[in-house]
């Protein structure tokens, strides 16, 4: 069982989603009965004459600062809340990255900013490029139209892509931060990408229809007997193992249950990974019409812990 959350560190941009992004970390973070952090990455400007940033030449750093703590404080305002603020220069995702790493058992909450073409292929955006890189979950909210009006208190349907890497376990310890007060469902959806190996099968005696409906029902009632231990809280809990491609199960599975929380695991990829996008964590961030957290591994998780 991982430990549960400790701390909560929105990712502004000044942006109209930042309001949202600033809503759910105060609720979550006055369930935790703790301060919030809001964290700013300020890019390193460049001057169109010299190859170094303004910054390096003594700009205006002070001035930058100055303004985004100003930003931050007209976000929390009206805001029963002690909240800190920590404004950085830089990679927004490096400089995000090297300051969760910092913060025990973290959650890292930030909006959800559309890209496309060329640039989408090869970089992303900022959330794609946290998920990759990221030792502690991320909580990816999406605007969508009535961001101005929407009030969080909680998720009432959570969809649960379940991978072998048990990533999504994690979500245990997260529950009584993530889940409404009021009754709230999760449903369990893991899919067979590749069939049954027909080498281990008896052809006399399991035909392979037969043979992958027995799978199924099995890994149905694995997932079942999880879902009971892990989420015993969950007024309703439901399994579903199918063939077919993740991302398509869970974004059709989430529509049909009316989710609004997908909860999706993330391999860390090497340097390279973290520049050419293309996943199934990074599809269903730029498809799903719900939020979606992100839990890295267990083992990266372990590992960045045992190196601080």
């Amino acid at each position: 069982m991982q430990k549960p959350i400790q701390n909560i560190i929105c990712s502004v941009d000044f942006s109209s989603p930042s309001h949202l992004v600033v809503r759910y970390g105060v609720v979550m973070a006055q369930r935790l009965g703790a301060p919030l952090t809001l964290f700013h990455a300020v890019h390193d400007p460049q001057d169109g004459v010299h190859s170094t940033t303004l910054f390096e030449r003594g700009g205006d750093l002070e001035q930058l600062t100055g303004e985004a703590r100003q930003q931050m404080a007209e976000l929390m305002v009206n805001l029963q809340l002690d909240w800190n603020a920590e404004v950085r220069f830089g990679d927004p995702v490096e400089q995000m990255v090297a300051f969760a790493d910092r913060v025990p058992q973290s959650l890292v909450v930030a909006a959800s900013h559309g890209v496309s073409g060329f640039r989408r292929l090869f970089i992303g955006t900022v959330v794609e490029r946290l998920s990759r890189a990221l030792s502690c979950p991320l909580l990816v909210v999406k605007p969508g139209p009535t961001q101005d009006e929407r009030v969080f208190d909680g998720f009432n349907a959570i969809l649960v892509s379940c991978d072998d890497h048990g990533s999504w376990t994690q979500l245990a310890s997260m529950l009584s931060l993530l889940r409404a007060e009021k009754p709230f469902r999760v449903h369990l959806a893991h899919t067979l990408e590749s069939p049954v190996d027909m080498g281990k099968l008896d052809e006399e005696t399991a035909p392979y229809n037969q043979a992958q409906q027995k799978m199924q029902a099995r890994l149905e009632g694995t997932l079942k007997n999880q879902g009971k231990k892990f989420f015993p809280s969950a007024d309703t809990l439901s399994v579903a193992v199918a063939p077919g491609v993740p991302q398509e199960m869970v974004l059709f599975s989430a529509e049909e249950m009316g989710a609004d929380l997908i909860v999706v695991g993330a391999r860390h990829s090497r340097k390279v990974g973290r520049w050419i996008s293309g996943s199934t964590t990074e599809t269903l961030l730029r498809k799903s019409i719900c939020d979606v957290l992100v839990l890295p591994e267990t083992k990266i998780r372990e590992d960045r812990g045992r190196n601080r």
